[in-house]
């Protein structure tokens, strides 16, 4: 049996940091991030090097190479590929991404950043999501728009929005909400059983949602216990439609 050809790259144990370039696609550096590398890098030395195309092109380790910096190094261990055209950018990002799916450290966040420089749907959801930071968490501005968060085809950038008036209706809606009770009472699971019950069950319907963002504000009025239930909120919220709807074919 023969043994398949894998690429490979070539190693250099000293690398100029000054020769590197910085991928504007890759997600912000986290500067907790960089002084824990920081602080690993002076315990244990390099364990792993800095992955990097062969025009200098940083693929992987960006913040290895910031901690490098704030240890006043001139160098860093490289291995240095050339099957990457960096040079076209979304080759550069698909490898950035691919090296990264399984990292945890990369968030719902960097993900939306990353691709909403080449897919439109990607950057109405980042550019929401940063009008409504305060309000609303990563996780429920991409449910509002894409429904799941989970899944390859969102860390693949092939999400679509399933109804962007819809969805930009909700944020509105969800963020005047937090606004005026706080996110203490507008707990973040459940905004997401509030937008699944707004998609699936109310099926898109404003008049329908509008009533059930009512009944969601009385409670908060109230200060009902059913505001902090993981087990009750949906079910009680399908309480409300369902009554809604019963009280809708009374009237016909």
């Amino acid at each position: 049996m023969n043994t398949q050809e894998i690429k490979r790259g070539e190693y250099n144990a000293y690398y100029p940091i000054s020769k590197l370039k910085m991928a504007k696609m890759n997600r912000d550096i986290v500067e907790s991030h960089v002084k824990r590398f920081k602080s690993k890098l002076n315990e244990y030395g390099w364990m792993m090097p800095i992955v990097v195309s062969r025009k200098g092109d940083i693929i992987e380790g960006h913040n290895r190479i910031e901690s490098a910096k704030l240890l006043n190094q001139k160098t860093v261990p490289a291995y240095v590929i050339e099957w990457v055209d960096t040079s076209k950018e979304r080759e550069h990002l698909n490898a950035i991404i691919g090296l990264n799916n399984g990292n945890k450290s990369w968030n719902t966040a960097d993900y939306l950043k990353s691709f909403s420089a080449y897919n439109d749907d990607y950057k109405i959801v980042y550019d929401s999501y940063l009008k409504n930071i305060n309000n609303i968490s990563v996780g429920n501005v991409v449910c509002a728009f894409f429904s799941k968060t989970k899944g390859k085809g969102f860390k693949q950038g092939t999400s679509k929005i399933i109804d962007l008036e819809f969805s930009l209706y909700l944020l509105n809606k969800i963020s005047l909400l937090v606004s005026k009770h706080s996110k203490r009472k507008i707990q973040a699971y459940c905004v997401r059983e509030m937008i699944n019950v707004a998609f699936i069950s109310a099926k898109r319907d404003i008049k329908i949602t509008d009533y059930l963002f009512k009944k969601y504000d009385d409670l908060a009025i109230e200060g009902n216990a059913v505001l902090t239930s993981i087990s009750e909120f949906k079910p009680t919220m399908e309480t409300y439609l369902s009554n809604y709807k019963n009280k809708k074919k009374k009237r016909k």
